[in-house]
């Protein structure tokens, strides 16, 4: 099959929908199969960890090839936390390794028509606080099965941890755009769960790829993770959170 004539990145942060939409565009079978393919720390991409990437333009190429829809269409996901490692392996490629080569030229040799859509998510706090439950229960996806052997347990500082986190990779994310001079499409969070078929309609119109008449979501199963749990943790961050900075004014 040649090579793709349209790529795009899904860039994303834990816990912002970045499952689902993927799932929505892969269902399609005419928007790639959009996965962590270039997150490679911490035993992310595990899909793809046997493959040698030593040679990492024949990783991409690899990957490329075995995840195109047959239209010509290559998706992949760019979590925040991985963006500034993903830059660095494609500066290690010879053939793109001067710095006076702008990154946007550098990746366009690798990745034709790139486009670039951003998640994001509104409520930051909503967001540490799914993220700290899925890290304790394993629970990532609503399809899987709690792993953890003791109910999760609220940690202020914990949430507080990745509050910060969350905000620290939006920011690497848009250091990226910056630097390759792109507006991405953006997506947020809270607008995609109230109407996931619509927005998913208007990310493959952005990408200029038609979508199918069927529905594009009613074949992804995911469901809403946050419960009445979720949402007391919330509320007991803020609260902790507000009277700690008002113990720091008065």
């Amino acid at each position: 099959m040649p090579g793709p004539h349209l790529s795009y990145f899904l860039c994303a942060t834990p816990r912002s929908g970045s499952t689902l939409l993927s799932a929505a565009l892969a269902s399609t079978g005419l928007a790639g199969s959009p996965d962590e393919f270039f997150c490679h720390l911490r035993g992310y991409g595990e899909s793809y960890q046997g493959w040698d990437f030593s040679d990492y333009e024949a990783y991409i190429r690899r990957v490329i090839e075995a995840t195109a829809t047959p239209n010509g269409v290559f998706g992949a996901k760019m979590m925040g936390g991985f963006v500034g490692d993903f830059v660095s392996r494609v500066r290690s490629i010879p053939a793109l390794a001067d710095p006076s080569l702008p990154l946007r030229d550098a990746l366009d040799r690798l990745f034709p028509n790139l486009h670039h859509i951003w998640l994001t998510r509104r409520n930051k706090v909503r967001q540490a606080v799914s993220w700290w439950m899925a890290t304790q229960t394993e629970q990532w996806t609503s399809e899987q099965i709690a792993r953890a052997q003791h109910e999760p347990r609220y940690d202020f500082a914990a949430i507080d941890h990745l509050v910060q986190e969350i905000v620290i990779r939006e920011a690497a994310l848009q250091s990226y755009f910056d630097e390759m001079e792109v507006e991405p499409y953006v997506v947020v969070y809270e607008d995609y769960a109230a109407y996931p078929d619509a927005t998913a309609r208007a990310v493959l119109a952005y990408l200029g790829v038609p979508a199918p008449t069927t529905s594009l979501t009613g074949e992804v199963r995911f469901k809403k993770q946050a419960n009445e749990i979720n949402e007391a943790w919330v509320q007991r961050y803020r609260d902790e959170k507000q009277t700690g900075w008002l113990r720091r004014i008065w």
